[in-house]
């Protein structure tokens, strides 16, 4: 007999993988558009939120190890979109900030996106009724609170923010 536990788990495990390898298969796609890595976008709007951060804090913000962090900035700043830096007071921080170059892409890619790149799962969330669409919100919200740290929810609560302000 199959618990319950075991059922929710199957459910919640294949349903957000699913939605999270549409969404991935989305980005990796505008990304390939620019000619850079799903990755390397993501790099481009954390470096956006907070340019000339620590590599170890970019790689938490990533999710990524920090070896992976190096490569796809090595890789970055081959193209000229980021730059390294030593840290004036630790020279044993690297720090991490945008190119003019890479500052352009990051705000063409944006550009895309306000303008007419529609995601899948923006526009499921578009199609249903307002009252569902804040309930839908705020639950999720309130399972990410339990499930993730709260650097990573303070920082996208901060970058959410950052983004309304900008419009």
């Amino acid at each position: 007999m199959v618990k319950k536990n075991t059922i929710k788990i199957h459910r919640m495990l294949n349903v957000m993988k699913g939605l999270y390898k549409s969404v991935e298969k989305e980005w990796e796609e505008h990304a390939q558009k620019y000619g850079v890595t799903s990755a390397q976008l993501h790099v481009l709007w954390i470096l956006h939120m907070e340019d000339g951060i620590k590599l170890s804090d970019l790689a938490a913000r990533g999710l990524w190890n920090l070896s992976t962090t190096q490569d796809i900035v090595n890789r970055m700043a081959q193209r000229g979109l980021v730059k390294k830096e030593k840290d004036m007071q630790d020279g044993r921080v690297t720090r991490v900030y945008l190119t003019e170059a890479g500052r352009n892409l990051r705000e063409e890619t944006q550009r895309d996106c306000d303008e007419g790149y529609s995601y899948k799962i923006l526009t499921a969330i578009d199609n249903l009724e307002e009252e569902d669409k804040k309930k839908l919100h705020e639950l999720v919200a309130k399972v990410a609170e339990q499930v993730l740290d709260k650097e990573y929810i303070d920082y996208v609560i901060h970058s959410s923010n950052r983004l309304i302000r900008d419009k």
